[in-house]
């Protein structure tokens, strides 16, 4: 199988690191013979280590879409436009197509996958959640039998790696942030990663695969890690939990509730052991019940060792003739899941109210949270040393998502109220 190959960098440099150490193994196991064709990057100067080991390098990506000897195109250039431009040029062309590429795949993949069924190509994209974790794979083919009735996954190893050590450590989200971003694991702008954006792109093709119906990512509820503070952290780590960016989905019937935002684990939950920059994705299946997967969720060779199964997997099923693409009616938009409002949903909270240390400024809390049909589960009254900033932290009883906000904008509105409350749902 000739491959051409878009963008040497991170990932695109390990797969080839990887072809070239087993190609010999995948002839003599498997009976096929991956063959690296071409690479397309920006610039000469990023061709030239791959010039020197005797590969055709371009920087035109027409010079391997237009070959008609190369029968698959591996994206692994990252962005939106042109790679969309990239694949859908490359199905017309007859090339089936392996990307790591979520954010494109979340944005463009109603129109890419359609257009991939009618020319019956093939689409893999097994690196573009969870890295190594083969959670693509699983979900179309192991669990086949099963219904996922539920799923929650830890899938930005950026946001995982700031609340592990924050935790661990009793540092400020700030100063964690900066020493990600010096050690590689945040980027110099991190907003992508710590606003819950691409942990969405993700939750929504997860989400999409478990429903059968096309979710968008830009229609479901995100919030990012932010705001999280090192004492919310020590508090829920009192009332023991664990605080994770969580990528949630939920069948409620017709609907499905598709959310990502930070999270109270428990710690005997199989996710709460989940720390730093590891993935994982937790399932609740009708038959086979609950069951996790756990790895690197990026990096070089996890997430390349993801795109060379996908390639193996494709090189396999064209030289037996099971050459059908899987159908890919999931992602089309006419096919759209209904999505439950986040103001519908139900959960526990946790909230931490920073008051004046006044006769009655509980009851005052507990008779609001009353009104609004939220019933107290724990009350934890903190640092009334200083009467201006007494922390008082209540747990909840499973409530609606729209009276907690009702709740919260009335008790800030208090004159007792030192500072905004804060507030976390339970998993």
């Amino acid at each position: 199988m000739r491959i051409g190959i878009i963008g040497v960098g991170t990932v695109g440099g390990g797969v080839i690191e990887i072809i070239e150490q087993k190609r010999d193994e995948f002839h003599a196991k498997l009976g096929v013979l991956l063959e690296i064709a071409g690479v397309v990057a920006k610039t000469e100067e990023e061709l030239a280590p791959f010039k020197a080991k005797g590969y055709k390098g371009f920087t035109d990506a027409n010079s391997l879409l237009e070959d008609d000897s190369i029968s698959v195109i591996c994206e692994l250039a990252g962005g939106y436009e042109l790679p969309f431009k990239w694949i859908t040029k490359a199905i017309e062309h007859g090339k089936n197509v392996v990307t790591a590429n979520k954010a494109l795949l979340a944005k463009h993949g109603s129109e890419i996958f359609p257009l991939a069924g009618q020319k019956k190509c093939h689409v893999l994209f097994e690196a573009a959640v969870g890295g190594g974790i083969p959670i693509i794979r699983t979900l179309q083919e192991a669990l086949v039998g099963n219904q996922i009735n539920s799923l929650s996954c830890i899938i930005n190893g950026t946001c995982n790696y700031i609340l592990t050590r924050m935790a661990a450590e009793g540092l400020s989200f700030e100063d964690v942030l900066k020493d990600a971003q010096k050690l590689g694991f945040a980027e110099a702008n991190p907003s992508f990663d710590i606003d819950g954006i691409d942990a969405a792109h993700k939750t929504a093709i997860l989400a999409s695969l478990c429903s059968g119906r096309f979710v968008d990512f830009e229609k479901i509820h995100i919030t990012g890690i932010s705001d999280i503070t090192a004492k919310d952290i020590k508090f829920v780590d009192e009332l023991g939990g664990v605080v994770r960016l969580l990528g949630l989905y939920n069948r409620t019937g017709e609907s499905v509730d598709v959310r990502v935002h930070p999270c109270i684990v428990p710690q005997e939950h199989l996710l709460a052991g989940v720390k730093y920059v590891l993935n994982a994705v937790y399932l609740q299946c009708d038959n086979l019940g609950p069951t996790l997967q756990t790895g690197a969720g990026a990096g070089k060779l996890p997430t390349a060792s993801a795109v060379v199964a996908d390639l193996v997997s494709l090189a396999r099923s064209t030289e037996t003739g099971h050459i059908e693409p899987l159908p890919m009616g999931w992602f089309q938009k006419e096919n759209s899941a209904t999505l439950v409002p986040i103001g519908e949903t139900s959960t526990r909270y946790y909230f931490r109210f920073v008051t004046k240390d006044n006769y009655g400024v509980l009851s005052k809390i507990a008779g609001i949270l009353g009104e609004n049909k939220i019933s107290i589960e724990s009350i934890l009254q903190k640092n009334i040393k200083n009467r201006e900033k007494v922390d008082i932290v209540v747990t909840t009883e499973k409530a609606k998502e729209s009276d907690v906000q009702t709740a919260l904008a009335k008790i800030d509105s208090l004159p007792e109220i030192s500072e905004k409350s804060r507030m976390l749902r339970f998993i």
